[in-house]
């Protein structure tokens, strides 16, 4: 209470009055160290928007190990599958800003923003803060055995020729296998059918059958996939894989073409920037973990340590181009 407000009564009244407000408002440092020593002791809960067991969780499960190493403090991955990561992002969201809430962000963050900005939360920019990039892993255009192209200049004339009649599989309406196809045709000038699944374990079945043309896999499934007969016509990421290095990038033919598997780590929006700083440090530094990249090398699967400004940009970058893509194409979001 403001001591102009103070009721009027005795001196000393007042003086026991002011004294008592300055007391409630005045900071109590040894309260606020426990405070943020008890924090310091909390375990870090990393929020993975899937069930155990998928690629995104399996990552993060490697990472709980040198990570917890680089921040000395235990880092525990926390399941929230649902709502294409909508779940897992929102209640990182809600959490207290005190860096022990990490979100693990996949395309589906963006795609979201993009084609459904009426869910609530919202906007991710809006409630949530970059850490730093994680991992990154291009998709690869997968085809029968029995489809008629053994490479992406054939594979395009025969979409071309035959409008609609390419059946590309993906893994959900809203995902970024989907996304790749339509905007494959819409640069292609020809229209791609597809054939969404749930989840990817028929899609390599039906693949390999002939049931469908074609897929985007991510690389490590596309491995897979040309090892039972399949084959591997071009990737969707902006340059070559490293680990095929003999298989062209769409963007070669299709200049700009530049979709990709990404992950990187938020916390909640107002977590103050020195934790976030310390937060990507700790990140980087588990990133450089040899035994950590050499699991990942034989899948493609990169790792990118950076600033945190690098993630802030691909989340730009994506949302900007999901919603560029959303004025040309109808998808059905049912």
């Amino acid at each position: 209470m403001p001591a102009s407000t103070l009721p009027p009564g005795p001196p000393l009244a007042r003086r026991h009055l002011l004294a008592a407000a300055m007391a409630m408002a005045a900071p109590l440092p040894a309260s606020r160290g426990a405070r943020a020593q008890a924090l310091a002791n909390r375990p870090v809960l990393l929020a993975v928007p899937f069930a155990p067991g998928g690629a995104v969780d399996i990552i993060a499960r490697a990472l709980v190990e040198p990570l917890s190493a680089a921040l000395g403090r235990t880092v525990i991955v926390d399941n929230r599958p649902g709502a294409s990561g909508a779940i897992a992002a929102a209640s990182v969201g809600r959490a207290e800003p005190d860096g022990n809430t990490l979100f693990i962000a996949t395309p589906g963050t963006s795609i979201t923003a993009a084609f459904q900005p009426q869910l609530l939360p919202g906007d991710p920019r809006q409630f949530l803060a970059p850490v730093g990039r994680l991992a990154t892993q291009p998709y690869v255009l997968t085809v029968a055995k029995s489809f008629p192209a053994d490479d992406f200049a054939t594979f395009s004339t025969w979409v071309k020729a035959h409008r609609g009649e390419f059946l590309l599989a993906n893994t959900g309406q809203l995902t970024a296998t989907r996304l790749a196809g339509e905007l494959l045709g819409l640069r292609l000038g020809t229209e791609i059918t597809p054939v969404p699944y749930r989840g990817s374990g028929v899609v390599g079945t039906d693949l390999l059958s002939g049931r469908v043309h074609g897929i985007f896999a991510q690389l490590s499934d596309a491995l897979v996939l040309r090892g039972q007969g399949a084959k591997l016509l071009a990737v969707s990421s902006a340059e070559r894989a490293s680990i095929l290095p003999e298989l062209p990038a769409i963007a070669e033919t299709l200049p700009g073409f530049d979709v990709y598997s990404w992950n990187g780590i938020f916390a909640p929006a107002a977590t103050p920037v020195p934790v976030l700083e310390e937060l990507n440090a700790g990140l980087n530094k588990a990133l450089t973990n040899e035994a950590l990249r050499e699991r990942f090398r034989a899948d493609g699967v990169t790792f990118v340590p950076g600033p945190r400004q690098a993630l802030a940009d691909i989340l730009d970058k994506e949302i900007k181009g999901w919603v560029d893509l959303s004025t040309k194409v109808r998808i059905d979001i049912g």
